[in-house]
């Protein structure tokens, strides 16, 4: 086993919409997942689980198995890093938390949010619904969103690992909302291993051993 820590950065490019459900007394029908100190997040759950979507897509494309459904407790190189009902994850995922810019540059007065108008659309028609104008809040573009770290656990060795940092590499939409442009950022991360900080060429390498061993089997 070796332990494992990732330190991840993700920067919006538009606003981003992760709905905690309701209005909290807003003018919004929809607002954003804010922490203990009001601040918008990117929950953990959520990391875990666009992370989890883009591992099992990787594994897919490159041959490797993947679990038939979420009760599915196959052994698989999937289950070993995200765990399922049957089996405790290895990994915790900490939610993101976000500033606008350089932390040490942002005022306690300083806006993080936006409310947006938009329309329900009819599915069949393809028309607006009557009297569905909505307001949904956003966190603001350009704002950063991090945990250092963000994922802390143990995996059964460098080439699992690869698998998880090829899955954060490949998601680039965070929240709700993707059709109407919301959601896209980049990420850019640290991953260590063992104490020690990890090149992305090794870990390419071992994502390529990953396949040519067929683990997961």
């Amino acid at each position: 086993m070796i332990d494992v820590e990732v330190s991840l950065e993700v920067l919006s490019e538009t606003p981003v919409s992760v709905g905690a459900g309701g209005s909290a007394g807003t003018l919004a029908d929809k607002v954003i997942a804010r922490d203990s100190r009001n601040l918008p997040i990117i929950p953990g759950s959520q990391v875990k689980g666009r992370t989890r979507h883009a591992a099992e897509a990787i594994a897919r494309s490159l041959g490797l198995p993947v679990p038939r459904g979420f009760d599915d407790n196959a052994d698989t190189a999937i289950r070993r890093i995200f765990g399922s009902p049957q089996y405790r994850a290895p990994l915790h995922f900490a939610s993101l938390v976000s500033v606008l810019g350089e932390p040490s540059q942002i005022g306690p007065e300083q806006r993080l949010s936006h409310i947006r108008p938009s329309v329900a659309i009819n599915r069949r028609r393809g028309t607006a619904d009557d009297e569905r104008l909505l307001f949904q809040e956003t966190a603001l573009e350009g704002m950063i969103f991090a945990a250092r770290p963000a994922i802390v656990g143990a995996l059964p060795d460098i080439e699992h690992l690869a698998l998880l940092w090829a899955a954060l590499r490949a998601v680039d939409r965070w929240g709700g909302a993707k059709s109407r442009g919301l959601g896209w950022a980049t990420t850019r991360m640290q991953v260590i291993v063992n104490g020690q900080p990890q090149r992305d060429d090794d870990l390419e390498a071992a994502l390529r051993s990953l396949v040519k061993r067929g683990e997961g089997q």
